[in-house]
């Protein structure tokens, strides 16, 4: 009875292990040319990147991440400026939240950007449309994430992250917050500069 207990208490240290040795150095030739993250770090341009771990203040971690990963996430205070923790690239989003993120899908440019209103509201997004070849290899590599969440990072801060389900289409998207106009618009014309 007592190792039957053990087994259970290892196995899902064992899969842990496992995800996470997926989750380190991708050396193997990348189309997107992204590379490896802890030499890349954060770019100064547009890229999309998988969600490995997720934390806002408040919110509490399931127990799949270890401990050093959940403790470093919530030591963070935002904005910050990013950094490689465990082979992934830490980064904050404007309402504080802290990503870890996995290896660059893609890097590229947008091809439009439109600031928009809600309504007759002073609540504003921003509406973003994808150069073709950067919409067609995000495509290409998310046909298998379904459930996963994805980053869209400028300039060493995530703008936006969302989950890939059947009504994902990387043509297009919304970066949504805490927008006014001005911010909006300042954040379209930086986008396409």
């Amino acid at each position: 009875m007592g190792a039957v207990r053990v087994v259970r208490a290892l196995a899902p240290l064992v899969i842990l292990a496992g995800v996470l040795a997926g989750c380190g150095d991708d050396s193997s030739s990348n189309p997107s040319g992204g590379g490896d993250s802890t030499i890349l770090g954060a770019t100064s341009g547009f890229e999309v990147r998988t969600v490995y771990a997720r934390y806002t203040p408040g919110v509490q971690f399931g127990p799949q991440l270890p401990q050093e990963i959940v403790q470093e996430l919530s030591s963070q205070s935002c904005p910050m400026k990013p950094k490689i923790v465990q082979g992934m690239l830490m980064e904050c989003d404007a309402g504080k939240a802290v990503y870890l993120l996995k290896n660059p899908i893609v890097e590229g440019d947008v091809a439009r950007a439109t600031p928009k209103q809600v309504g007759s509201k002073n609540i504003w997004y921003v509406e973003v449309e994808l150069e073709p070849d950067v919409a067609k290899t995000i495509s290409s590599e998310t046909k298998s994430m379904t459930g996963q969440q994805l980053a869209f990072s400028y300039d060493g801060s995530v703008l936006t992250s969302i989950a890939v389900d059947a009504s994902f289409h990387p043509e297009h998207f919304a970066i949504t917050g805490n927008y006014d106009k001005a911010s909006a618009t300042k954040l379209a014309d930086e986008l396409t500069a």
